[in-house]
């Protein structure tokens, strides 16, 4: 694309957004939305401004307009929060969870690549998955990329990308092959969150699925007072890295 074409994009964009040229100004970026608003725009891909994006409290993605990568910074009106002791599992679960394996980290680029692939098209889009690769390989800001991944046998058949940031997980996409091994995913990355340490589950947008584990809706304001109190604590060490079926099914 021309410079002068990515130019007027970029003026047209920041005439409809508030932009964030640098990472100093994330700290406004409540104040630059209007009530109604969600998003603001940027063009730095770099793992360290991802990494302050997500800091602060907000969620990043991508999107290609007119072949022009953009950062979006979403700050959710209301955001959806699992307090564990709201923690809802299935009594169906076992049903699905025979055959699988559960790991935590263990092939972060395959996952994302398959996320990535199952939602086509994606705001998983390449810059944006090259900053989670190093931020997975290198945290930074307190903040860490994860990769959550359910096998049957060889086969990745669920997963979901992620991030630590302090004492708060963060959902961002996820993806299933195979009846059921969705929800167990969800159910054994609950319960061992909680068992972890882990001070509350942030899973961004309002979906019912959401609601069905226990989760409730907060407000931006509050949303954000409650993260800053616990984004600055040591990140919990995962209670577990890799289950075997005879362990999940202890699980669910």
């Amino acid at each position: 694309m021309h410079d002068n074409r990515k130019r007027a994009i970029l003026q047209w964009l920041m005439a409809h957004y508030p932009f964030i040229g640098d990472r100093s100004q994330l700290a406004q970026v409540p104040q630059l939305l209007t009530s109604e608003g969600e998003f603001c725009l940027a063009t730095d891909f770099t793992p360290t401004f991802i990494a302050a994006a997500c800091y602060h409290g907000y969620l990043p993605m991508g999107e290609a307009v007119a072949e022009l990568p953009v950062l979006l910074i979403k700050s959710h009106q209301e955001r959806c929060v699992l307090d564990f002791a709201n923690l809802h599992l299935s009594r169906k679960l076992k049903r699905y969870a025979r055959e699988l394996t559960f790991s935590i980290n263990q092939n972060f680029t395959t996952c994302l690549a398959a996320i990535a692939h199952h939602h086509t098209p994606t705001w998983l889009i390449e810059p944006l998955c090259a900053a989670f690769i190093q931020l997975h390989q290198h945290p930074e800001h307190n903040v860490a990329l994860h990769s959550i991944e359910v096998y049957n046998g060889e086969k990745l058949v669920a997963g979901e990308v992620g991030y630590s940031t302090g004492a708060i997980y963060t959902s961002l996409a996820g993806f299933h092959r195979q009846n059921g091994t969705g929800s167990v995913q969800l159910a054994l990355l609950g319960q061992l969150l909680a068992q972890s340490g882990f001070a509350f589950w942030d899973l961004g947008m309002d979906l019912p699925y959401k609601r069905h584990l226990g989760a409730e809706l907060i407000t931006r304001q509050p949303f954000l007072a409650r993260w800053q109190q616990e984004r600055d604590r040591q990140t919990p060490a995962w209670s577990a890295s890799r289950l075997e079926t005879p362990a999940i099914l202890q699980y669910l």
